[in-house]
Parts: C-alpha cells; sequence; structure tokens
C-alpha cells in the first residue's frame, strides 16, 4: 500500500468514527431526554399524588392542583406550541361538533346507569348531597368546572399528551396513560371506587381531547360527569371530609 493510499484509508477510518461517535451522541441525549421524561412522569404523576393525599387529609389539595397546572400551563405557552386559543377551543370546529353528539349520547348512557347502579349498591346514598345540603350542593356545582376541572384536564390531556407523546406508543396507548395517571390522581381520596370510576372517565376524556383537541368541549364532558356524580349519591368518594355520608 503506498503513502497515498494508506493516508487515504486512514483520513476514511477516522471519518467513520467520527460519524459513529456523532451518532452515538446523539443516541445519548435521546436515551437521556426519554429516561428524564419518565422520571418527572413518575414524580409529577405517580409519587406526587400520594404525598399529597398523606399530607392534604384535611387541607385543600385543589391549591396544589392548581399550583401545578399553572406551570403547566406556562410550558404549553412557551415550549409547547399552545397558542391563546388552544386553551379553551379546539382549531376544527366540525369535529369539534360532531364530538359532541358523541359525547352527549354517551352521557345519557352512562347517567342512566350510574344511577342505576347507586339505587341497587347504594339506595341510602341515592341524591342524598342535594337533599340534605342544596345550598352547598350548588355551591359545589357552580365552582367545581374552574377550580377543579379545567385545572385537571389542563394538565392531564393538553399537558399531558404534548409533553409526553414520546413516552407511549400510538395515539390510544398516549390516552390510556393519561386516563391510567387521572384514575392515580384519585388515590388522594383513599377508596377505590374513586379510582376505578375516574379510570373509566380519564379514557373518555382523553378520548375526546386526543381527537378535538378542544379543552371546552373536554371540559364540559368532564363536568357533566362530575356533577352527576356529586348529585346522584357518590360524591363522598370524591370528598375529603364529606358532611353528607
Amino acid at each position: 500500500m503506498t503513502a497515498a493510499a494508506r493516508e487515504s484509508f486512514l483520513t476514511s477510518v477516522a471519518m467513520e468514527v467520527k460519524k459513529v461517535l456523532c451518532w452515538c451522541k446523539v443516541l445519548g441525549v435521546v436515551i437521556v431526554k426519554k429516561l428524564w421524561l419518565w422520571v418527572e412522569w413518575i414524580l409529577l404523576f405517580i409519587f406526587a399524588p400520594v404525598v399529597v393525599g398523606q399530607i392534604f387529609r384535611s387541607a385543600p389539595w385543589v391549591i396544589v392542583l392548581i399550583v401545578i397546572t399553572f406551570g403547566a400551563a406556562v410550558w404549553l405557552r412557551r415550549r409547547g406550541n399552545f397558542s391563546i386559543g388552544s386553551f379553551w377551543r379546539s382549531q376544527d370546529e366540525g369535529e369539534e361538533q360532531r364530538q359532541l353528539k358523541r359525547v352527549l349520547r354517551r352521557f345519557l348512557l352512562c347517567a342512566f346507569a350510574l344511577v342505576v347502579a347507586t339505587m341497587a349498591l347504594f339506595p341510602e346514598k341515592l341524591f342524598a348531597f342535594p337533599r340534605a345540603m342544596p345550598t352547598e350542593w350548588a355551591l359545589l356545582l357552580a365552582t367545581y368546572p374552574i377550580l377543579s376541572v379545567y385545572p385537571q384536564e389542563l394538565l392531564y390531556r393538553a399537558f399531558f399528551i404534548k409533553r409526553y407523546a414520546t413516552l407511549f406508543p400510538n395515539g390510544r396507548g398516549l390516552w390510556l396513560g393519561s386516563a391510567l395517571a387521572f384514575a392515580w390522581l384519585h388515590v388522594i381520596f383513599h377508596n377505590p371506587l374513586a379510582i376505578a370510576l375516574t379510570l373509566v372517565g380519564g379514557w373518555f376524556f382523553a378520548q375526546t381531547y386526543g381527537r378535538t383537541q378542544s379543552m371546552r368541549l373536554v371540559c364540559l364532558e368532564h363536568t357533566l360527569y362530575g356533577s352527576l356524580i356529586f348529585s346522584v349519591g357518590l360524591g363522598e368518594f370524591f370528598l375529603q371530609n364529606a358532611p353528607f355520608h
């Protein structure tokens, strides 16, 4: 091998090694970012509800939710390519209208099933809250969408889907992850019924938001189910120190 050929060969090898090192560096950055996202996800959606459930047993946990949601909103606005309008409405109003009909049909079926189930399993609780404390019930329903529903939907739907899309395999996987995290949030109420019901609700809400990116539609759906639960007699499973047992 001549000196020129040897030099050309060594140059080619050096370039290939450099390419491999560059790819390893890029791959390492990707892996580290994904690992960090998993750690962040676990801390925020698994660990935090457990801590809040233990520390804030008799305190308004919704304050913690609002603080975290504010941080999520800042991230969405600055780094999530989230327009001001996206905090409320869908860009595809036609799809929003189509999904509204589906949401309402599903809610009517679920409302009938939930009333029947309450009558069968907890007959003494049926409409207990509005009958025993009508003023408190009306106040709760009036403030619930603003103080609870919107922060939860912004965090568990808009932020979750934008921030953690790379952690889940596809749209349905992402919806399932959102639903599981949302159900686990309700571990703070220390009863399995709250977790079971919100797992189903979380799937509905994730599906609705995933199809429309409409905060107002998913908040409407969440409000309908939450108001139904508080009215039909199951609200005590979702309130700390419920006074209408």
